[in-house]
């Protein structure tokens, strides 16, 4: 159905009202995590990389891996 009618994704409701179908489109990802185009705009518009994870990604901490050292 989706190639048929050419669809990004299969991430979709229909909606039918008198005699009328309507497709609820919900993206084209996976529906968790980050949305790429999101990003790409929050990133266009100014954000850093760290406020646009954490708005994706509640309650994440960054650190750097060189912070990660291996146990002895």
């Amino acid at each position: 159905m989706r190639r048929l009618l050419q669809l990004r994704s299969t991430y979709f409701d229909l909606k039918v009202n008198n005699g009328n179908v309507e497709f609820v489109g919900r993206g084209y990802g996976h529906g968790v995590g980050l949305c790429q185009q999101g990003a790409m705009e929050m990133a266009e518009s100014g954000y850093t990389y760290s406020q646009i994870l954490g708005y994706y990604y509640k309650g994440v901490s960054l650190i750097q891996m060189i912070s990660l050292q291996p146990e002895k």
